[in-house]
């Protein structure tokens, strides 16, 4: 792909979660916006999500070595004027990698724009007292914003409304898949728990296919392989792509506020997802899929996170482990029935 003049630097790091976000963003800016081209930056380990974007190029770095640390940030920095020409930039992170290197482009005189968090309105909602319990823009809005900002056409069609839904035939069987792990404790509902919700659907109507990734996860999966029946293959060393591809082939997805909601979000299936310390209203539910289909138990402590990474306040997780297995069990059978 020949980079034009016109080239858009996007950047946005961090979590799976987050940058999967992204895609369905720069999906729609890209196509409204024909006279440019554009140049994501982020973890080299993304690089599946964005494959058959016409006109985007990804740029992974490695930021565990190679362009690790403030050395690193510079690094990056020379890579980007060296390979691209950058007109403009556009940062959808806001921490301080992504300042340092938007800081340099605008003193080149390029266009620059910061992603808005709106850190008072989420402190606000995860609070202990006076907490103002309200829907906040998703992500998907504040990264649009970003675009808007640097003045190229954006098209607000974009929706996190229940657009997504389960559209295959009722076949003889039905297939689950279930990801039961978060990056934080207090996002996931008890293992124990989970097990006898996968064990309901442990019979001849359905396959499972379960999901998880990282030492601790696998154990956890290859013990409960020995004890249900009808999880089907070994999905734990799929790549970001492979994953994609299965997961299109689901009738659902059971997730926590996870990665793996945003994955199947991408793959275009219906998810169940369970909540605990956080909550959809701060921005990060699955793009398009349904509000009704997350299952939270309504208390006053609750958000107490915007991530789910802070200890719980009442000390007993009772925003996951006052959930009924059997509501989760009923949702699940209400959607693929």
């Amino acid at each position: 792909m020949q980079v034009s003049p016109k080239t858009i630097l996007v950047m946005r790091f961090s979590s799976l979660g987050d940058v999967a976000l992204t895609v369905p963003v720069l999906k729609k800016v890209v196509a409204d916006n024909p006279g440019y081209d554009f140049v994501l930056l982020s973890d080299l380990k993304y690089a599946d999500l964005f494959l058959g974007i016409d006109r985007l190029r990804f740029q992974g770095v490695d930021l565990k070595n190679e362009y690790r640390g403030i050395i690193g940030v510079i690094k990056i920095f020379f890579l980007l004027i060296n390979r691209y020409e950058i007109s403009t930039v556009a940062d959808l992170h806001g921490v301080l990698r992504t300042h340092i290197i938007r800081i340099l482009f605008f003193l080149l005189n390029r266009n620059v724009a910061m992603i808005f968090k709106g850190r008072a309105e989420k402190f606000a909602l995860t609070r202990k007292k006076n907490k103002i319990v309200r829907p906040l823009p998703h992500t998907t809005e504040r990264y649009l914003n970003v675009f808007e900002q640097l003045g190229l056409t954006v098209n607000r069609q974009l929706s996190t409304n229940s657009t997504i839904a389960i559209k295959k035939p009722l076949g003889t069987t039905r297939k689950i898949g279930f990801a039961p792990f978060a990056k934080h404790a207090p996002k996931m509902y008890p293992l124990e728990k989970m097990l006898e919700v996968i064990h309901h659907f442990d019979k001849d109507d359905y396959e499972i296919f379960l999901f998880g990734a990282g030492a601790n996860e696998e154990a956890v999966i290859n013990d409960w392989r020995t004890k249900l029946h009808r999880v089907i293959g070994d999905n734990l060393s799929m790549t970001i792509a492979d994953e994609l591809t299965l997961m299109s082939s689901l009738d659902l997805m059971v997730t926590m506020d996870s990665a793996n909601m945003h994955l199947a979000s991408l793959a275009n299936v219906p998810v169940v997802s369970i909540w605990g310390a956080t909550h959809p209203y701060a921005g990060f539910y699955g793009y398009n899929q349904d509000l009704q289909n997350a299952i939270q138990k309504d208390l006053s402590c609750r958000p107490c996170s915007v991530y789910g990474n802070k200890t719980c306040w009442r000390g007993d997780h009772a925003c996951m482990n006052q959930i009924n297995l059997n509501n989760i069990i009923a949702k699940i059978e209400k959607l693929i029935s």
